[in-house]
């Protein structure tokens, strides 16, 4: 039997591997906000040499209804709004852009915080979509190597279900603490349109000019972006362990799991008090005694045996059993057993 730390080893090397997925997402992620602001601030500016004066224009100023140019020159915009929207799944913002455009009333602020909202708009369908793509192979590659990692490691092989992408995308969106990811980065966007539109309405009873309006919702977006970073990683911390927990109970052999927080950088006081504490997979609480235990988590679990696997394999599992060279490399072991 490999000692226990060559299973903290192999654990630790893939939840990093999947922590890095997760990083890199977020640094995508950044470049989009970056980009769905340098539109805003676009539309900010051209509001303000349209309809300020010296730089500056009144809350009543802003008010006041666009004029029959004005108002057609909008609506081609909201036309070219709508062609963009038609990819967002629950076509919510689409229906609501239509309803616009068939007002005959719209004023110029009305105006400026449609456009605004369509950038939150396009992000956060991008971002629920990026999100989702992210999870479903955080699931299946984590549940996959593990067990392919157990197997390798015991040279005990056990029948197994495999997860394909379908399976995956409803695995991802099971609630935990009350929401899905997909909730999350909704209740997100819906609290940064609400204070895009309140802070905009507040520099211009304020008399702010462009420049101040502009940095002021500026930080609004950053403060979402962190939202939205801290949101990522965390849902894939949670699905990390949740993938690991499920190829435990898969493996027919794993009936213990070891607590290990040595990848969290700077480890919290309360994963510092679990780590290297040992639970039956049935005592097995998230959030209390398995990971992720808190925002941005980075502790991860890894089997734990202190008996014969080989007794246990053979007792605990109606299916097949095999034995699994401990020189099969990953590829090889998943044409051979999962595809």
């Amino acid at each position: 039997m490999k000692s226990q730390e060559y299973w903290r080893k192999r654990s630790e090397e893939l939840g990093l591997r999947q922590f890095r997925k997760a990083d890199s997402y977020v640094n995508r992620l950044q470049k989009e906000y970056a980009k769905a602001w340098n539109s805003m601030q676009r539309d900010i500016e051209t509001f303000y040499m349209r309809f300020a004066d010296n730089n500056e224009i009144s809350y009543a100023e802003a008010k006041k209804l666009l004029d029959a140019g004005e108002l057609k020159e909008f609506k081609m915009t909201l036309e070219e709004f709508t062609e963009k929207a038609k990819n967002n799944a629950d076509h919510r913002w689409t229906k609501e852009l239509n309803n616009v455009y068939y007002r005959t009333r719209i004023s110029r602020l009305e105006a400026l915080q449609i456009q605004l909202r369509h950038q939150i708009e396009i992000l956060s369908e991008g971002t629920k979509r990026g999100t989702g793509g992210l999870l479903s192979d955080t699931y299946t590659d984590t549940y996959h190597r593990t067990l392919y990692e157990i197997q390798k490691g015991t040279g005990i092989g056990v029948t197994f279900a495999k997860i394909d992408s379908e399976a995956a995308g409803k695995i991802i969106s099971n609630k935990w603490l009350s929401a899905n990811y997909s909730e999350r980065i909704w209740a997100n966007k819906a609290k940064l349109i609400r204070e895009l539109d309140t802070n905009l309405a507040q520099s211009l009873i304020r008399g702010d000019n462009v420049n101040k309006t502009a940095r002021t919702l500026s930080e609004r977006m950053q403060v979402s972006f962190l939202n939205a970073a801290r949101l990522v990683q965390t849902e894939s911390a949670h699905i990390t362990s949740q993938a690991t927990f499920d190829s435990y109970k898969a493996s027919g052999v794993v009936e213990k799991y070891e607590f290990l927080a040595t990848l969290d950088r700077r480890t919290s006081k309360v994963c510092r008090h679990m780590d290297g504490k040992v639970f039956l997979l049935s005592e097995k609480k998230e959030g209390v005694n398995f990971p992720p235990l808190h925002p941005r988590c980075r502790s991860t679990t890894v089997a734990f045996f202190d008996d014969d696997v080989g007794v246990r394999a053979a007792k605990g599992k109606n299916g097949k059993t095999y034995y699994v060279p401990g020189d099969l490399n990953y590829e090889e072991w998943y044409k051979q057993f999962v595809e």
